[in-house]
């Protein structure tokens, strides 16, 4: 298939912004991504489809134009759905680095697009099955895998990022999954081999995905040797990703349809206008019983609903408990149900988030994960449980985690009261109190407000304190009696200590 032919079917929608001196490039496959920096998923040729989540500023356009030059792939075509229209900073950014550039209209689906570009879109092979044909005929991911196993001679699974085995046909092991996982995370670039602490090798292929998060993404883990560039082996391996791929895209298009009138309830909820009773009733109706014992479940991320919420959802499904999930506020909500005989049981949900969140320590420094856990309660007490996920989320986010995770056991610290108090509150409490020593290390490059913690630390021990710090005692008076000064305030007075101990737990 040529971007010429693309454009002459007038089925698609496509309009050409910029790059009509090479529409006889060769269209090898298909990816959707709102990832800035998509190279370690494109082997070169594709056709990009971007919602353009990306873009809030000219030189972001810049960088993921450069970074498809770079990937070699045949074009980008962009959903009018956000910005009304390809921004104009990105045409000339396409337009220097030679990427040409489609406008889709806002009547036509990536969806569409994509199934269009799959169908004509194929490997030449001598034998074998479709594994896209199988899909768009009906078959699910169990019956995909068990079919491309059948033709590479070797078992194959797909993964999710937050460490669950999404299909399989053969048996993984927990802790060779584990370190795949982790491995999946921290990679620049896939195709990627790894070989686990007992010795064996894999390979993990890039899922094709319109999720922005690495967190929430799929991959294909392989045998190493199954994707050898043997032609059918290696054709047999794009394909399925693209499988997988289209599979995993309906499954997000229902997630987003589905999650829209749980996200309206328990919005509801939390604004009053809705009774524990009658949402849990909602709830029910998205495949949440409204009877029995339930967990709300709260997360944050990078301050991006759509991504938590995607995470969330592929957290959820890890669990096999039953769940609704959608994005609120700043972050995502879920609901998890009780399931007998499950991967994980209701009350012991909290310590398997606990290891979800340690495996998504590893991946990019970028990626910062809150979690709130609420205790197990009854649908007549859906809101308080609700309220008290949200409590301990905000309680995680202020702890120096870089994924982190609070239960209602946390709430009984001072952070609790922390929590509860608006932002803009909060930083002028800080300000008021600390303001005159943090100017002062600024400007004498002194460690007041350091000395200050570590003496409250050690419960205003003297000794103890200058034994930390390395200093003699007789400096630790000093420098404590310039913290009285600069701040006014008595650190022989408990109360003061108190408030500047508050102080000092918010972060700047």
């Amino acid at each position: 298939m040529l971007l010429g032919d693309l454009l002459d079917d007038s089925r698609l929608g496509l309009t050409l912004l910029t790059g009509g001196d090479r529409l006889d490039r060769v269209v090898r496959g298909v990816y959707v991504t709102d990832l800035i920096d998509p190279r370690r998923y494109l082997q070169g040729g594709e056709l990009v489809l971007s919602g353009l989540v990306w873009h809030r500023h000219a030189t972001d356009s810049e960088e993921f134009a450069a970074a498809l030059s770079d990937a070699g792939v045949a074009a980008l075509v962009a959903g009018t759905a956000r910005l009304g229209r390809a921004p104009a900073d990105l045409v000339r950014a396409c337009a220097r680095h030679g990427v040409p550039l489609f406008e889709l209209s806002v009547s036509v689906s990536f969806n569409t697009l994509f199934e269009h570009v799959l169908g004509a879109v194929r490997n030449e092979r001598t034998s074998g099955r479709d594994l896209v044909t199988d899909v768009a005929a009906g078959a699910d991911l169990p019956r995909v895998l068990t079919a491309a196993a059948s033709e590479l001679g070797s078992d194959c699974w797909v993964c999710s990022a937050v460490g669950a085995t999404v299909a399989e046909h053969g048996e993984l092991s927990v802790p060779d999954r584990r370190t795949l996982v982790r491995e999946f995370l921290r990679a620049e670039r896939l195709p990627r081999t790894v070989v686990t602490e007992r010795g064996d090798a894999y390979v993990l292929w890039p899922v094709s995905s319109g999720t922005e998060s690495r967190a929430a993404r799929w991959f294909l883990v392989l045998p190493a040797g199954a994707e050898q560039r043997d032609s059918t082996r290696e054709s047999v391996t794009n394909e399925l990703a693209t499988a997988v791929a289209l599979l995993r895209s309906r499954l997000d298009e229902g997630r987003q349809v589905s999650g829209g009138p749980v996200g309206t309830a328990l919005r509801a909820l939390l604004e009053g206008s809705a009774g524990s009773r009658e949402v849990a009733g909602r709830l029910a109706e998205a495949g949440l019983s409204g009877e029995g014992t339930l967990c709300a479940v709260a997360l944050s991320m990078n301050g991006s609903s759509e991504a938590a919420a995607d995470v969330l959802r592929e957290i959820a499904a890890a669990s096999g408990l039953p769940s609704v999930t959608a994005p609120v506020e700043t972050g995502a909500l879920a609901v998890f149900g009780a399931r007998a005989g499950g991967p994980v049981e209701l009350a012991g949900l909290a310590d398997w988030l606990r290891g979800t969140l340690a495996d998504l320590e590893h991946g990019p420094a970028w990626l910062e994960v809150s979690v709130g856990v609420s205790d197990l309660a009854d649908p007549s007490g859906l809101r308080g449980a609700v309220e008290e996920a949200r409590y301990t989320r905000r309680l995680a986010e202020q702890r120096h985690g870089r994924c982190d995770i609070a239960t209602a056991a946390d709430l009984v610290s001072q952070q609790v009261l922390l929590s509860a108090v608006p932002d803009e509150l909060r930083h002028s409490y800080r300000q008021r109190l600390l303001g005159g020593l943090l100017a002062y290390d600024r400007d004498h490059q002194s460690d007041l407000v350091h000395t200050l913690r570590t003496f409250l630390e050690c419960s205003g021990s003297w000794s103890r304190c200058a034994q930390r710090l390395h200093v003699h005692v007789n400096t630790l008076r000093y420098r404590i009696r310039r913290v009285e000064e600069i701040s006014g305030r008595d650190l022989g007075d408990f109360p003061t200590r108190v408030d500047f101990y508050l102080a000092l737990q918010i972060n700047g």
